[in-house]
């Protein structure tokens, strides 16, 4: 291996390092509730059967399928001193995992061309990058990574060694490592299929030698999954999951209707599809460099593997992961031989190891520099940074005595629970002082129990104040990053209710009190209301971290939904200020000045839309919204281009094709 070669390798796995150490926002990837639970089955050393965090569910069954993840992120935790210290250490631990799952990856392609397995690394870090959370996750990658790495060194040394028998003697390790898997996480259930394509791979390639021993592994491997708290219905519960999930969750949706609901394809979607693209055109270019007669016996196990990897991908965006981690050894495989095939053609090796250092040298400043994070919309910042904007929440309940119950949404509730210890156990071995109304788990719940009751008390203020008074709801803990569209219904007209009181309001969550005797000293010392939200702003702010830009939109966002319009122009005037350059500052001060609707501020909002557009937010909204405010100064002609603009976008759009004619007729009068 040239020095090169070993240049190269390092980089790689620095860069992977890097990728994988991130922030880790407090209501984030439910650690919170995952931490509480793995305390409950370590003291209580039982694995809770029911739903123990809530008061509106608390008897339901529930089938805890990463419950051993959960006590190991507890023991992690546990190591800190304190909250901060605790989670960091889960982030480092995390970021360890999947650098090893990358390792072992790598040990399936060490000997293929190095330019091969650079150019594959980096298609699937960045893809895979999409999911990189403390989550029960991180150890079905692990333990994916093995299958991958276990399986294709069997394909390999069947056909190269004198005694198959002892090269297939590693495959037992799989039924063992699918033990701890059926407790690690639900994606337990893609061991079995990935070794199923094993054995027809096998047979495919009429490979029978020792079939009767693979088999054997495969039987293994399915009676593996049997070895969990909950027996058969554990193992089926892969099967059973979605038959009681009444709350849709965006990890869960597909990537045509998150396309569709959001308008366009996000960022990190596009890097799936151009990796796709690469994908298949490695495969094509493989078709026509090796021999055709024995391409496809040779690529089937990549074919088959790939193809349901895909598939499972665009039916739920949280399967992109794995569908990343398959992608390196597969590609590797198809570049290599185009490499090799190349290289004996022209001298272009020098060439490109300078190319691939100085890309991996440029893709390692962009995830320290935060660029990557930017351009993905990510609220992740390389680094162990912690957001205290929940914790500030809780610790305002704690030190004013705030008691429940309590109304929460779903992103919050497994954070409350955890820091209210709402994990409750049905037995006398864990005191049980408080529960939350819901967590994120919607398999947790009865599927009606959204339909009927947690969706209509916000959309619908008559349910509202039936189930408030049947749960006797005391507080509203409420975290405003929610952007459902009941989320905003319930908010909005909270904020109007003067049966409640503002007390608590930052950039992730707003705590309302319910206005009655109990809460009366807490309220007059702590209410926010137009008067003093300016105060409270300036407050807020100086404790906000200015590379943060995050933190900043969605604490304008939360203002500009109260209608605090001027507060919400000074936040996201004060982001110019720090980042001239971030195209959200000016987008969220042009909505907050537009919607003031005084003359005096259309101009600054007209400023503030044409940066942000000028700056990459090219979007339906934005050309409209603009082309509004150019008719309503009078420059018709600017108001004209940007509507046409806004149609070129979305050609269909009635209330946009009457503007344009609207404004056509004004040019016309004023000639």
């Amino acid at each position: 291996m040239s020095i090169f070669s070993r240049i190269i390798i390092v980089l790689i796995f620095i860069l992977a390092g890097l990728l994988f150490i991130h922030s880790l926002t407090s209501i984030n990837a439910d650690i919170g509730r995952h931490i509480g639970l793995g305390k409950i089955i370590w003291e209580t050393k039982e694995v809770p059967k029911t739903n123990l965090l809530s008061f509106t569910a608390p008897d339901f069954p529930f089938i805890n399928h990463h419950w051993l993840s959960e006590v190991i992120f507890y023991g992690i935790y546990s190591l800190g001193g304190d909250w901060i210290t605790g989670l960091r250490l889960v982030i480092i631990f995390k970021a360890v995992v999947l650098l090893v799952a990358y390792l072992i990856l790598f040990l399936s392609v060490r000997k293929h061309n190095i330019f091969a397995v650079v150019f594959g690394f980096i298609v699937s870090i960045f893809v895979f990058s999409a999911r990189t959370e403390p989550r029960p996750e991180i150890f079905s990658y692990l333990i994916f990574a093995y299958y991958l790495f276990i399986i294709y060194r069997a394909k390999i040394l069947t056909s190269q060694v004198k005694n198959p028998r002892l090269a297939m003697s590693a495959l037992w390790i799989l039924p063992i490592l699918q033990v701890f898997w059926v407790n690690l996480h639900i994606y337990f259930i893609i061991g079995p299929i990935i070794y199923f394509l094993f054995l027809i791979d096998e047979l495919v390639n009429k490979k029978f030698e020792n079939f009767k021993l693979k088999i054997e592994i495969f039987i293994s491997i399915i009676l593996a999954n049997l070895v969990n708290p909950n027996f058969i219905n554990g193992a089926l519960y892969p099967f059973k999951v979605f038959s009681n999930y009444g709350y849709s969750v965006a990890e869960n949706s597909s990537l045509f209707f998150l396309a569709k609901y959001f308008g366009q394809w996000a960022p990190q979607d596009k890097l799936f599809l151009i990796s796709l693209f690469i994908l298949v055109g490695s495969f094509i270019l493989s078709f026509f460099t090796v021999r055709k007669t024995y391409w496809f016996k040779k690529r089937f196990f990549d074919i088959i593997l790939v193809s349901i990897m895909v598939i499972l991908s665009f039916k739920m965006q949280r399967n992109i992961s794995l569908y990343a981690l398959s992608l390196w050894p597969v590609m590797a495989g198809n570049l290599s031989e185009i490499f090799n095939f190349q290289f004996s053609i022209f001298n272009l090796k020098k060439s490109l190891y300078f190319l691939i250092i100085l890309t991996l040298i440029g893709s390692i400043y962009l995830i320290v520099s935060g660029r990557f994070y930017n351009w993905l919309d990510s609220a992740k910042k390389f680094g162990l940074g912690i957001s205290n904007a929940a914790q500030n929440g809780t610790d305002f309940i704690k030190e004013n005595r705030i008691d429940g119950p309590v109304f929460n949404n779903f992103d919050i509730g497994s954070y409350l629970a955890w820091q209210f210890e709402g994990v409750r156990y049905p037995v006398e071995k864990v005191p049980d002082p408080f529960r939350v109304f819901i967590d994120g788990r919607p398999e947790a719940y009865p599927a009606d129990f959204f339909e009927y009751i947690y969706k209509p008390m916000q959309s619908d203020e008559k349910v509202w104040l039936e189930m408030s008074e049947k749960y006797n709801i005391n507080y509203i803990f409420f975290a405003h990053t929610d952007m459902t569209e009941w989320a905003d219904e319930f908010l909005t007209r909270i904020s109007k209710d003067k049966r409640w009181s503002m007390v608590f309001f930052n950039d992730a969550v707003v705590i309302f009190l319910k206005n009655n005797d109990k809460n009366k000293i807490t309220i007059e010392k702590h209410k926010i209301t137009e008067q003093n939200i300016g105060e409270k702003v300036l407050s807020i702010l100086g404790g906000l971290d200015r590379k943060d830009d995050n933190a900043f939109i969605n604490f304008g966002n939360a203002l500009y939904r109260f209608r605090w319009l001027e507060s919400s122009a000074d936040v996201f005037e004060f982001l110019i200020s720090n980042q001239p350059s971030n195209p959200y500052g000016y987008q969220g001060a042009g909505y907050a000045y537009v919607t003031m609707n005084d003359p005096k501020t259309q101009e600054k909002a007209a400023q503030n839309l044409g940066k942000a557009i000028d700056l990459g937010f090219e979007t339906f909204n934005n050309y409209f919204t603009l082309g509004i405010i150019n008719a309503n100064l009078g420059d018709f002609a600017a108001a004209e281009e940007n509507v046409i603009k806004a149609l070129d976008i979305d050609p269909d759009n009635q209330n946009a094709k009457a503007t344009l004619r609207t404004i056509k007729m004004k040019k016309v009068e004023l000639k």
